[in-house]
């Protein structure tokens, strides 16, 4: 009786060991699962952040090599005339566009318009001295370059050095 009370409890014991074993091994494969999904997942995330950044100093660059704002130069004599580079572009866009209400579309458009004439539509600021514009008719369009010229009482001239026609029957 005592041997097979042993062998019983042997056997019990091995059962025991293997169900733990088995638990064990489950337990396991799904922590590391979890582990590698995270993994993935933090990789992934890093990826797209990277491309953000990189995204994001390659428009800091740009915006700052051909810019109003962010050019030091600029900033510097827009500083002496006590204006300052928002300033300025909201007075410069302002008169672009008060220009398009003119009978036959903007007088710095050297193009003439089909119907109500040549419009512009959106600008952006080299400098302190230029400013490149798209204009269109809604039939055709183009970049002009203007050149303005702002004083301390924010009195603006300007005038078209180079426009480009982009034609869409040629």
């Amino acid at each position: 009786m005592r041997k097979s009370f042993y062998l019983y409890l042997f056997i019990f014991a091995a059962l025991i060991a293997l169900v733990i074993y088995v638990n064990g091994r489950r337990y396991h494969e799904k922590l590391e699962n979890q582990v590698q999904s995270l993994r993935t997942e933090l990789y992934e995330t890093d990826q797209a952040r990277k491309d953000a950044l990189s995204v994001q100093v390659k428009a800091d660059y740009e915006n700052s090599v051909f810019s109003l704002k962010g050019n030091p130069e600029a900033e510097n004599y827009l500083y002496n005339l006590g204006l300052d580079a928002f300033e300025v572009e909201l007075i410069v866009k302002d008169q672009l566009l008060e220009l398009n209400i003119k009978e036959g579309g903007n007088p710095l458009v050297p193009y003439v318009g089909k119907g109500r004439g040549f419009r512009i539509n959106d600008t952006k600021f080299i400098n302190h001295k230029w400013v490149l514009a798209n204009f269109t008719d809604n039939d055709r369009w183009g970049e002009v370059l203007i050149r303005y010229d702002i004083n301390k009482e924010k009195e603006v001239e300007m005038e078209t050095i180079k426009a480009l026609l982009f034609d869409k029957d040629r």
